[in-house]
C-alpha cells in the first residue's frame, strides 16, 4: 500500500467554509470520478486548532492555537506503485488535466500544494 499525503491550502479570498464547500462538493467528486478506482481510501483532515508543542504544558511554552499552515491534509491510499503512476498518468491526460487545472483554480492556492509519498507505520490499537 503507498499513501500520499496532500497539503492544501485556500487561495486569497476564499474562506474555510467556502473552500471547504468546494473541496468535498466538486474537486472530490472529479477525484472519484477519474481516479476513483485506483484508491484504497480517500480521507481529508481539516485542522481544527493546532498547538505548537503540546508536550511541552508550561503556559510560556506555545501552548496557546496556533493558525495551521494548510487548510486540509488528505490521504489517499493506493494499492502499489504502479497504481501511483496510473494516476499520474491520468492526472496529467491532455482531456483530464485541464478539468483538474480549472477546479483547482476556483479554490486552491496551487503554488503551495505540498505532496508526501510515505511509508506508513501502524502500531495499532493503543
Amino acid at each position: 500500500m503507498v499513501k500520499l499525503i496532500f497539503m492544501l491550502k485556500r487561495k486569497d479570498g476564499i474562506s474555510p467554509q467556502a473552500f471547504r464547500e468546494h473541496y468535498e462538493g466538486s474537486h472530490v467528486k472529479l477525484a472519484q470520478k477519474y481516479i476513483g478506482h485506483l484508491l484504497e481510501r480517500y480521507v481529508r483532515n481539516y485542522p481544527l486548532q493546532a498547538v505548537l508543542n503540546p508536550s511541552n504544558q508550561s503556559q510560556d511554552a506555545g501552548t496557546s492555537p496556533i493558525t495551521s499552515e494548510y487548510d486540509v491534509i488528505t490521504e489517499m491510499y493506493l494499492r502499489d506503485a504502479l497504481a501511483v503512476q496510473e494516476m499520474s498518468r491520468i492526472f496529467n491526460d491532455p482531456d483530464i488535466n485541464p478539468i483538474l487545472v480549472e477546479d483547482e483554480l476556483k479554490f486552491l492556492d496551487r503554488a503551495s500544494t505540498l505532496m508526501l509519498v510515505c511509508d506508513q507505520v501502524d502500531t495499532g490499537t493503543v
